[in-house]
């Protein structure tokens, strides 16, 4: 009985000192990193059983970034985040700028990587592109 009353005790003593863990901040000052945080939109995410995950988010332009006369149409980044699966992976991360209008289709699955479909475009003259996507670079098709 002392055995389990010593553990709880020791246990106990343990997580307090989690707990009393002082918190801290400090300002961001970083302009880009500030822009992006306030304005990222996860899109999809695509992981296969074997070496990579990969993320992709979508980030408004500044208001205006569409150059629509008369118009404050905005464009979009698309930030491709991709990374190994392991304890210090490597990761890199790959930016489309200026896409107008965006669009999620689908994922296929490839012997050359993952590939990643969008439609992107002002509504009457939407395009299609495919992404390849392997962990160093990316193909525009």
């Amino acid at each position: 009985m002392k055995k389990i009353v010593v553990l709880f005790l020791l246990v106990l003593a343990g997580s307090l000192g989690a707990i009393a863990q002082k918190l801290s901040y400090s300002a961001v000052k970083n302009r880009d990193l500030i822009y992006v945080l306030n304005n990222i939109e996860k899109t999809t995410s695509y992981a296969n059983d074997r070496d990579l995950h990969i993320r992709v988010y979508n980030v408004a332009d500044p208001t205006g970034s569409a150059h629509v006369q008369g118009d404050d149409e905005i464009t979009n980044s698309l930030y491709i985040a991709v990374s190994e699966y392991d304890e210090s992976p490597e990761q890199h991360v790959y930016r489309l700028s200026s896409v107008y209008n965006p669009k999620f289709v689908n994922w296929v699955k490839s012997a050359a990587g993952a590939k990643l479909v969008i439609n992107y475009g002002p509504d009457n003259k939407r395009r299609t592109a495919t992404i390849t996507i392997s962990l160093r670079k990316l193909v525009i098709n």
